[in-house]
């Protein structure tokens, strides 16, 4: 399976996650009320439920490949021949409350489908800018989809990272020279079933 294919399929799930878990979301905690000044910036929006905060679509995205390879594996499922999606083989324990379940097949997102490598880094590259996460799957053989509206305008920022043909380069951290990093845990919840 190519990195690009579970990268985007990762990444759409990791963002219908989002929307999945915890309820309604808030951008970050007010700090203590200023005086009321003309030039004073709008008050931080509630999230409404059962929609995606548009700054977590971007850290999501802006987490690159690693991030999310960790959390979902997945398989190519193949039926007389034709490639018809990516089947779940697991979810992190946490994820529990999505849509979404072990087992099912991610045919499309945003209306792209996802067979070659090029079609998945177009339909990621356009969750940046995106109104809605649309993922059309199936489970038991029925045809399902998952539609997620995201809350917030685009970010500038994050629409330039992902104007070029190529994933943007995720922010590495600095470290001793002559240090060799083989695994490292970024803090994420195992998979059930994998070992602690």
């Amino acid at each position: 399976m190519s990195t690009p294919v579970r990268l985007l399929l990762g990444a759409c799930l990791s963002l219908s996650v989002v929307a999945g878990c915890g309820g309604p979301q808030t951008a970050a905690p007010a700090a203590a009320p200023a005086p009321r000044a003309q030039s004073a910036a709008p008050p931080k929006q509630t999230v409404p439920a059962g929609q995606l905060a548009r700054a977590d679509v971007d850290r999501v995205l802006l987490q690159g490949p690693p991030w999310i390879l960790r959390r979902v594996p997945v398989e190519e499922v193949v039926r007389a021949g034709a490639f018809i999606g990516w089947k779940i083989l697991a979810l992190p324990a946490d994820w529990s409350s999505i849509e979404l379940k072990t087992g099912d097949i991610v045919t499309q997102v945003n209306g792209t489908p996802l067979e070659r490598p090029d079609d998945l880094f177009a339909a990621y590259r356009a969750l940046a800018s995106a109104s809605e996460l649309k993922i059309t799957y199936e489970r038991e053989g029925a045809a399902r989809e998952l539609v997620v509206p995201i809350f917030g305008a685009p970010t500038k920022e994050t629409v330039e990272a992902f104007a070029s043909d190529s994933p943007p380069r995720r922010a590495t951290t600095a470290r001793p020279k002559g240090t060799t990093v083989i695994e490292e845990d970024d803090g994420g919840a195992p998979l059930e079933g994998s070992a602690p």
